[in-house]
């Protein structure tokens, strides 16, 4: 992360005539714990999903190699402000996985908009992203009401008007279920199939019908996610509120904070966060057990989880996992 110094950004010239307008038939967003994700169905852009108000003195560096990369934003909507990506992790903002992250859904997507390559002027026909409970109306809200509307934003001094036609919310674990059934990673399709997404900050299960019914009683939202592992190892080896961190290092695999080698922690601690999972999982679903096939393992943790089920039938680990449900989203 480059240090932040005061620049100030030149603003785009304004052309002669206005741009063109873009048209995108269809775009996906992923609104992740710990990163997010768009799709156009040319480029996938990967963020960090950290977000939070910019206050007036914070002065920021937009050319800096995070910029530059699409990895930090500044968004303005109306007289707010916000810092999003790595530049506000750098500044001390919480990762998502400790808040309501859909509430965060608005200045995520624009950042994103911008980091796609969008031009200023664009409509999109249809926005798809997904939420842990698609039946909970202040989750799908943040998104469905950008619909039918054109929104007006600045992100790193350029100014964006955006039309958006229409807004699909599905719950986590649809879009993946489709994406296997059409690439044939079921071995009995006919049956009842599974999805656990394994998130920053939770685990979601859930089961589908053959027609892609969601078995809406048997759904398991587990406080399961990577967010519940870093918390483990943080309280075993002293690094209380560093939980973004650890999950930096196990994601690099360099397995220390401020020093602190938690190596040994994560060793014996990410057994349990997997049986942990399993069990829930097997003691959920015992009624049912002989019922359901497969369960198909997406989502950014999945390569931490994959070892420990590779020898077992029941599950399948997806192909580029954290990304197998977004390219799902945009091809179903």
């Amino acid at each position: 992360m480059a240090t932040s110094t005061k620049t100030t950004p030149t603003p785009a010239r304004e052309p002669s005539q206005a741009p063109a307008i873009q048209t995108i038939d269809r775009l996906s967003f992923d609104l992740g714990n710990r990163f997010n994700a768009l799709a156009d169905g040319r480029t996938i852009l990967n963020y960090p999903s950290y977000c939070a108000p910019l206050s007036t003195r914070q002065d920021l560096d937009y050319n800096s190699q995070d910029f530059k990369t699409g990895q930090s934003y500044r968004v303005d909507i109306g007289a707010t402000s916000y810092k999003v990506g790595a530049i506000a992790g750098a500044l001390g903002s919480k990762p998502t996985f400790g808040t309501d992250k859909w509430l965060k859904a608005q200045p995520f997507l624009f950042a994103g908009l911008a980091g796609l390559g969008i031009s200023t002027q664009a409509h999109i026909k249809e926005l798809r992203c997904t939420v842990p409970d698609d039946q909970d109306i202040a989750q799908c809200t943040p998104f469905t009401r950008l619909a039918g509307q054109a929104w007006e934003f600045k992100v790193n001094g350029r100014s964006y008007a955006v039309k958006i036609d229409a807004v699909k919310v599905a719950a986590e674990g649809k879009f993946a279920w489709y994406r296997a059934i059409k690439d044939g990673l079921y071995q009995y399709p006919g049956y009842l199939n599974a999805v656990l997404d394994l998130g920053g900050g939770t685990a979601i299960a859930r089961l589908f019908t053959p027609d892609g019914t969601i078995a809406r009683d048997y759904e398991l939202v587990l406080d399961g996610g990577t967010s519940a592992l870093a918390a483990q190892i943080a309280a075993e080896v002293g690094l209380l509120g560093c939980e973004g961190q650890i999950l930096d290092a196990i994601a690099d695999k360099s397995f220390a904070v401020h020093a602190v080698n938690f190596r040994a922690a994560y060793d014996a601690l990410l057994l349990q966060w997997v049986d942990s999972i399993r069990s829930d999982i097997n003691t959920r679903w015992k009624s049912i057990q002989n019922q359901y096939a497969q369960i198909l393992v997406v989502g950014g943790s999945a390569p931490l989880f994959a070892p420990f089920v590779a020898e077992n039938p029941r599950y399948i680990v997806a192909p580029n996992p954290q990304f197998f449900a977004l390219e799902g989203m945009q091809n179903a």
